[in-house]
């Protein structure tokens, strides 16, 4: 339940940012009339994940004994690929603002704005569809809680960082995720080699997790690092 907890929170506390950064931009254009097809949307891209997520579940669970962790291991790999996408893209949290800025200056219609956060939306539920398919095996009930549980914490997040006179540094709050789910991203690679190969065990997995984590870290961090070098010494 708690991997379920963490992941439907930092997926969903990127899709409440998204949908927070365009409120606030329609406020700056005062276009609050506009609000409801955003809402909209965004309710939308939220219940077509349910629904992909539960016919999803549903197949995945006909699975058995071998397919099952053959399925496993498959959805691991993705999910680990999905995080090293993640990865690559630095800088994500600072481009994303201003590109969805853009967007929602340049499409300030009823129709440009639901798909604009209709797609923000359904896209973090899809990666989280599929990072929870990783575990069939659990019971459906903790994969559930886990993630309404997530989602509502992203979403109170959300509303405090919105509404808070306090400035809250989201780079910073996006770089302490990020590590979090490389390291969960080093767990699913080392996983997913296991359910495949079906062999190897313990070494297997420290191998996985050392060629995935080593690496992703220092890609993820190597922009800080530059940044700390450059610092002249007091």
């Amino acid at each position: 339940m708690l991997s379920s907890l963490f992941l439907s929170f930092r997926e969903g506390l990127e899709a409440a940012l998204v949908v927070g950064i365009i409120l606030a931009q329609l406020s700056k254009m005062n276009r609050k009339n506009l609000t409801s097809t955003v809402y909209a949307g965004a309710l939308v891209g939220f219940i077509v994940s349910c629904i992909v997520g539960f016919f999803g579940f549903q197949g995945a669970q006909r699975f058995e004994g071998e397919g099952t962790k053959v399925f496993e291991g498959i959805m691991m790999l993705l999910a680990a690929a999905m995080i090293a996408y993640f990865i690559l893209w630095l800088h994500r949290s600072n481009q994303q603002g201003a590109d969805i800025r853009s967007q929602v200056s340049k499409k300030s219609d009823r129709y440009g704005l639901f798909i604009i956060t209709f797609v923000s939306v359904f896209r973090e539920g899809l990666e989280l569809v599929i990072f929870n398919l990783t575990q069939i095996t659990n019971g459906a009930s903790s994969i559930v809680l886990g993630s309404v549980l997530g989602i509502a914490l992203a979403i109170a997040v959300a509303s405090i960082i919105f509404k808070s006179s306090i400035k809250f540094n989201l780079g910073i709050i996006f770089k302490v995720l990020g590590i979090v789910l490389i390291l969960i991203g080093g767990e699913l690679f080392s996983e997913g080699l296991i359910r495949l190969w079906q062999t190897g065990g313990e070494l297997v997995e420290k191998i996985g997790m050392v060629a995935f984590i080593v690496p992703a870290l220092y890609i993820f961090l190597k922009p800080d690092i530059q940044k700390w070098r450059k610092v002249p010494n007091a």
